[in-house]
């Protein structure tokens, strides 16, 4: 069923394109996209030692930032509170991130990906960095890093920005999620598929071929600070506002989960036969043919389903924590196919910091246009993702 998938989300992409769906249809980039996602899959099996390496290396970042916590909440296991967990586990991430910018590794790393994508896709030097940096920072991060590019892009760089933005995550995020019980060499292999799905769906969904007016060497040099100290105290610090932002975010979102379904249930009072609606059954049926589609079981896709929209519509912690819940009750394939499906930022809220981020950058007259890009790359992206999980589900 999952590759059956693959060829529905291809098909539904290329049908968007509007009149021009089959002309000029970038089979170079839609088959090197999935065969590089095909390879990714192969070298990072869950059987390999590449996949026990990774996951043992998030529990030991885990284990850190639980030690970090102690040294300032006494006791206290950080594990067993969210919120601190949060805290802790992206303040020590960012501060390790930091010091390896210092010494110049993430960006060595970045751009021999960069380099793969530039020749596989033939796509422009900004779109293929920004697919590759996706994979390791998350939006706010990519986006500054690109800020003095942004302005001279082209529509289809820019849309590549956005998609693999939102369709991929931040290793910052990735013990925190670990620590929670997600798999994270699911999560490491996920990002680094989902770039190339993104760059697939960018693409296809905006199939303007302008010429870019990038110039210049990208440098990515924004966490480096003049010395090891400086860069550690400057990425712990840029992770004290993700944390924050996290946190906030999640306050905000399941208060307004819980207000808007006591009003769904509120006419029960006067009407006693009045069905028990909740945005669980509700975004059950709308994701539910994209579950089947991308290889979970008939019996399990409703369950799935409502997780897919909690991560469409809220964000992917609160989709990994309904996930979570119902956990038991669901196969280990099942379990991993929404484990890919849900790593990315592809959310209505992320769609806002992305407008907020970009949109003083452009010109007056880009923006209109930008608006409506928008909500393309947000379909883009979930497109990217559930293309990922499925190809997942055929391993």
């Amino acid at each position: 069923m999952g590759f059956l998938g693959v060829i529905t989300f291809v098909l539904l992409a290329t049908l968007l394109r509007g009149r021009s769906a089959f002309r000029k249809w970038p089979w170079r980039i839609v088959a090197g996209g999935l065969l590089l996602q095909a390879a990714f899959l192969f070298l990072l099996k869950p059987e390999g030692a590449a996949y026990r390496l990774t996951g043992k290396f998030f529990q030991l970042l885990g284990e850190s930032a639980a030690a970090g916590g102690r040294s300032v909440f006494g006791s206290v296991d950080i594990r067993m509170y969210f919120a601190l967990n949060c805290l802790c586990t992206i303040i020590m991430i960012s501060a390790f991130m930091g010091v390896l910018y210092y010494f110049g590794i993430p960006q060595k790393v970045i751009s021999c990906i960069a380099k793969v994508f530039r020749k596989l896709f033939e796509i422009e030097g900004a779109a293929a960095f920004a697919a590759a940096c996706s994979i390791f920072f998350g939006v706010g991060v990519t986006v500054s890093i690109l800020t003095p590019y942004i302005p001279k892009m082209s529509r289809r760089t820019l849309m590549i920005l956005l998609v693999s933005s939102l369709a991929t995550i931040s290793f910052a995020l990735m013990p925190l999620l670990s620590s929670m019980g997600i798999s994270s060499g699911d999560l490491v292999l996920a990002s680094f598929m989902s770039a190339p799905s993104a760059v697939i769906y960018a693409v296809l969904l905006c199939p303007d071929e302008e010429e870019s007016r990038e110039e210049g060497e990208i440098k990515a040099d924004l966490l480096a600070g003049r010395g090891i100290a400086e860069s550690f105290a400057k990425g712990a610090l840029t992770g004290l506002k993700l944390a924050v932002s996290v946190i906030a975010m999640l306050i905000a979102i399941s208060a307004a989960i819980y207000f808007i379904n006591r009003l769904l249930v509120s006419p029960k009072a006067f009407f006693p036969n009045y069905p028990e609606i909740s945005l669980q059954g509700l975004f059950g049926y709308l994701g539910l043919p994209f579950a089947f589609l991308m290889g979970v079981p008939s019996s399990e896709c409703g369950e799935i389903g409502y997780v897919l929209g909690c991560k469409v519509v809220l964000n992917e912690i609160v989709a990994y924590q309904e996930l979570l819940k119902i956990a038991g009750s669901l196969s280990p394939k099942t379990i991993r196919i929404a484990t890919f499906a849900c790593c990315g930022f592809a959310n209505f809220g992320t769609v806002s910091i992305l407008f907020g981020l970009v949109s003083p950058l452009l010109e007056s007259e880009k923006l209109e246009d930008f608006s409506k890009l928008l909500m393309r790359a947000l379909l883009a992206a979930v497109l990217a993702s559930f293309t990922t999980a499925a190809l997942a589900s055929l391993s």
